[in-house]
């Protein structure tokens, strides 16, 4: 109601209670209602889209969508769409009404809004998207209505939510550094440790018949036979290797990982952990893709067959030499 009383030089407080004010009052209520309406359709829609492409993360959680996982550019993108077709909308709306109330001047009219309110609109319904997109409400989309109305549009796996544990023989990737770390925490003190899990070794080295590995704390240690352990008991898959003489643990790397990405992330809980006795900087640049690894799509191969990984054997302990 107030932002009909807004003029080009103030508050037209002599506009309230004419006809003219309630129409366009009422056109405003109601484009805000079919926006509300409109913004979570959109919603909707980027959901299916993204657990489509994304099957490993549980978006719908709680009663709401988690959408934190997905890329920033792509949760920018639907923001900034989504926006472009309410304001199409509701510059329908606005042009109706002018072209219903001034037949003569509905387009000098229209000019008007356009040139003192749209600024002003445009950015209150960015911001109003880009809010109803983060908390992920959908007002009757409880995780059971979803799965009902949309369970066939969404992959299989979706439909039949089993929360997974760590008895299961896999685990998706989405889920599985947060099941094994809130079974197990990381080792704090490995100072008199002979064998370690592979939870633990975030990195491992081999080059000139030498092999190392470093521990969650930042500390760098022989380990000859770790490899060759790993190998025997099928884990040594979730090594990869990001360069010449260097892999890293995938266990502990964020997920999703887009398949062109030129430098991995650790899980936050793993960088500080590694931060006791390493750099910032030491530690990206162990995480930073080859130009080979790049070229030769290995890290595509492995995130297409990363769910087929299993875990069983990640809390042994495995000597290091």
């Amino acid at each position: 109601m107030l932002f009909n009383l807004i003029g080009n030089k103030g508050i037209k407080l002599e506009r309230f209670g004419t006809c003219t004010y309630r129409v366009w009052t009422v056109t405003f209520a109601l484009a805000i209602i079919i926006a509300g309406l409109l913004i979570r359709i959109c919603l909707k829609i980027a959901w299916i889209e993204w657990q489509k492409k994304y099957p490993e993360l549980e978006l719908l959680k709680e009663g709401r969508l988690q959408i934190k996982g997905i890329p920033k550019s792509q949760r920018a993108w639907a923001v900034l769409s989504t926006t472009m077709v309410l304001l199409l909308v509701y510059l329908c709306f606005i042009y109706l009404i002018a072209y219903v109330r001034r037949n003569n001047n509905s387009t000098n009219l229209f000019r008007s809004y356009l040139l003192h309110y749209m600024p002003l609109v445009s950015v209150c319904c960015y911001c109003y998207v880009g809010y109803v997109f983060k908390q992920g409400h959908l007002w009757w989309c409880t995780p059971q209505n979803a799965i009902s109305l949309f369970g066939r549009q969404l992959p299989e796996r979706i439909v039949h939510v089993v929360h997974p544990t760590i008895l299961d023989e896999k685990i998706v990737i989405g889920s599985l550094y947060d099941i094994l770390y809130s079974h197990a925490k990381f080792e704090t003190d490995f100072t008199r440790k002979l064998a370690v899990r592979m939870f633990d070794v975030p990195f491992y080295f081999s080059s000139k018949g030498e092999k190392e590995v470093i521990l969650m704390d930042g500390t760098r240690r022989k380990a000859d036979r770790f490899m060759e352990k790993l190998e025997a008991i099928g884990l040594d898959k979730w090594y990869f290797r990001i360069s010449s003489g260097c892999r890293v643990n995938m266990m502990l790397i964020r997920y999703p990982v887009p398949p062109n990405t030129s430098k991995l992330e650790l899980r936050k809980e793993a960088f500080d952990s590694l931060r006791n006795a390493m750099t910032e900087m030491d530690i990206e640049k162990l995480l930073v893709a080859t130009q080979w690894v790049r070229k030769s799509r290995n890290l595509t191969k492995f995130l297409d067959n990363v769910n087929k990984l299993e875990h069983k054997g990640w809390d042994y302990l495995i000597p290091l030499n």
